[in-house]
């Protein structure tokens, strides 16, 4: 669904639409829930649920781009083909150079990203089988768990736990965990390997200026000189369609990310407002000095703020958000210098 192949042009444009039709039901029915826990004020809920839905969402619209992108894509892998066709005739030390950055694609684009998103995918319906099959086994009263809690539409609540529902939208959510990892391998492992490949042009054409260099005539330096000036023009060409294709997406995974720490941030904050909702409940109608200590300790846990960390080192707090911005900055001040 996303190889920019002319070939399959056709059955992409029907295998897309056939995954736009089987996934609307799973779609519709998360944005149902999210619609009810907004009119009961259940915001815990809507996240849990957008997390799972944006990314999915997402997915589609990565086939579409890449299939509206179809040519500036097949222009990306035309000229990788003619780079690759032109450096079997480099000398052995240029070729030190491209068999590492291979090595490099092979492994980090495709095998440790290929199995980084498999796992974090698959984890969901994996802990739910595992927790499923373990508890009709070993418990009198066994609980089943979905991949993705969600309330079935026309069906009473407690009933998607019975079969035959719960078979069929457990098959149903391996289905769309299935499509997870089809959208984010496939699209930004080519990302990936796109940058490797012009990390790897402007390294060998840096290696030929330092080669050019090591010549005792001038105009024999200048030639190669040239070359080295034709590569980085080559190289700018090569950038602006990986722009083209990708700008958009990039755009988007911004802005995912800061909605995602401003949910983190929006739950830290709602757990210090407890406090103050605790002090406010009435206490001070109440003559028990038994229930009185039993508010102080609510409140005394309540300003102790709630901590949602990544790698269970970052704490997802303000201090964070700060230091994103600052690193991000950096990091492009780098690059530009």
């Amino acid at each position: 669904m996303v190889y920019p192949n002319p070939r399959t042009e056709k059955r992409r444009v029907v295998c897309i639409l056939l995954i736009i039709v089987t996934t609307i039901p799973l779609v519709g029915a998360i944005l149902l829930d999210i619609y009810n826990s907004w009119n009961r004020g259940d915001i815990v809920n809507i996240i849990r649920h957008s997390t799972v839905v944006g990314p999915f969402a997402g997915g589609i619209l990565k086939m579409f781009l890449m299939y509206y992108k179809r040519h500036s894509g097949q222009y990306i892998i035309e000229e990788i083909d003619s780079d690759y066709s032109h450096y079997n005739s480099l000398p052995e030390t240029y070729r030190r150079i491209i068999d590492k950055s291979l090595e490099n694609s092979l492994f980090y684009s495709e095998k440790c990203w290929a199995l980084t998103v498999t796992v974090c995918v698959m984890v969901f319906p994996l802990m739910a089988a595992t927790q499923t099959t373990y508890n009709c086994l070993f418990s009198s009263e066994p609980i089943k768990y979905m991949v993705h809690d969600l309330i079935v539409p026309f069906v009473e609540p407690n009933q998607r736990f019975e079969s035959p529902i719960f078979e069929v939208v457990f098959a149903y959510m391996m289905y769309a965990s299935l499509l997870y990892v089809i959208y984010f391998i496939g699209y930004d492992g080519f990302f990936g390997l796109c940058i490797n490949h012009a990390c790897l042009k402007m390294e060998l054409y840096c290696r030929a200026l330092v080669e050019a260099m090591k010549e005792d005539a001038d105009i024999a330096m200048h030639e190669r000189i040239v070359r080295v000036v034709q590569e980085q023009i080559k190289l700018k060409r090569f950038v602006e369609l990986i722009q083209d294709t990708f700008n958009f997406w990039l755009g988007l995974i911004l802005v995912a990310t800061m909605i995602q720490i401003g949910t983190c941030m929006y739950l830290i904050s709602e757990s210090l407002e407890t406090a103050t909702q605790i002090y406010c409940a009435g206490w001070e109608s109440v003559s028990s000095n038994k229930i009185r200590k039993f508010l102080v300790f609510m409140i005394a846990r309540a300003q102790i703020p709630l901590e949602i960390t990544a790698f269970n080192l970052l704490i997802f707090d303000m201090n964070l958000f700060v230091r994103i911005l600052n690193s991000s900055y950096s990091m492009y001040t780098l690059l530009r210098s």
